[in-house]
């Protein structure tokens, strides 16, 4: 059973007229493009794809985001542009969920949140325009066929974030194996340049009575907010593994604080990403609607399977599971 994707058939119409033109449907791994260019995908694999990408993302979290807007390019060949926004729409849900445990708990600040959003709401536009621009930027040659610059960039964009996210799970899984207070001392010097952030002065000075912080730059906050903008906007991912270090070391806010007010951060920002990229068609409520489903199932497996699953073995598989992504999207590119 298969099921169609009207907006990304919208683009694989306008990205490649060329496709349109074909006598014969184009098959792909699990799709098919039909000559009028319409993108057909196996449900199955959605369904596949969304409790693999739920299940990673609650039992390893580091980079797990990252994995879905690649996956249905280089499974779907869905473009970047709805991939990501529809991507982004549907964390809406599981942001909500989220947010609403969290907040039973009392541990949000809501100042603080309100002020890191200030600063994403531009970081978020500022990465929608960057991907408008590559949408319509038409495509350049290489290594013999035309490339569109949005696949490339975008590929390239994922090989360097995911490769930085493999290198790094490698090198933790080593150190752990071969001494367990390695993880402390790498801990340090994130600690100490904290400190040394926290002391900037540039006015405008807030106070955050919730996070216990009595006074700290409004341009600090503003400049976390941007970052995490910025890779949700372009990217279609929460942002979380830079907005989370970032409030402990730069802003020091407390780890139980710091994990409400990320959880409340990326919900509204989450409804301002999904709006601004569903005015510029980059949202296909038919994949959000079926990833939506699948993540929220994966994840609650995968809360089940944690203690299981979670190990240094497994995660030398994540490993080998984002490098093997890579290759494979390096391989489509120059395919």
């Amino acid at each position: 059973m298969t099921v169609t994707l009207p907006t990304a058939s919208y683009w694989i119409k306008y990205l490649h007229p060329e496709l349109a033109r074909l006598a014969e449907p184009f098959q792909g791994w699990v799709y098919t493009i039909t000559p009028q260019g319409d993108l057909s995908i196996s449900l199955a694999a959605l369904i596949f794809l969304g409790v693999v990408i739920g299940l990673l993302s609650s039992s390893f979290g580091v980079g797990s985001g990252f994995l879905m807007a690649p996956f249905l390019n280089l499974v779907g060949n869905i473009p970047y542009n709805v991939a990501v926004g529809s991507d982004l729409t549907q964390m809406l849900g599981s942001g909500t969920i989220a947010n609403l445990r969290q907040r039973a708990l009392g541990y949000v600040d809501y100042k603080l949140g309100l002020l890191l959003f200030l600063g994403s709401v531009i970081g978020v536009e500022c990465g929608v325009q960057l991907l408008e621009l590559l949408k319509y930027a038409g495509k350049v040659p290489l290594l013999g066929h035309a490339v569109g610059w949005l696949q490339l960039i975008m590929t390239a964009v994922y090989v360097l974030v995911l490769g930085w996210i493999g290198i790094a799970l490698y090198r933790e899984t080593r150190a752990s194996r071969q001494m367990a207070e390695a993880a402390m001392t790498q801990e340090i010097p994130a600690i100490l340049e904290g400190s040394r952030l926290q002391t900037i002065s540039w006015p405008p000075m807030v106070s955050l009575p919730v996070s216990g912080v009595e006074a700290i730059s409004l341009w600090l906050i503003l400049g976390v907010g941007w970052v995490s903008g910025l890779l949700t906007g372009f990217l279609g991912v929460s942002g979380a593994f830079i907005r989370m270090p970032a409030l402990i070391y730069v802003l020091g806010v407390p780890t139980v604080v710091s994990l409400g007010t990320n959880l409340f951060e990326l919900l509204i920002l989450a409804i301002y990403g999904a709006l601004t990229h569903s005015l510029k068609g980059n949202v296909d409520l038919v994949l959000v609607l079926i990833l939506l489903i699948t993540t929220t199932v994966g994840y609650q497996i995968g809360v089940l399977l944690q203690r299981k699953l979670v190990g240094p073995r497994s995660l030398q598989f994540y490993t080998a599971l984002l490098f093997l992504i890579i290759l494979l999207m390096v391989v489509k590119l120059i395919w």
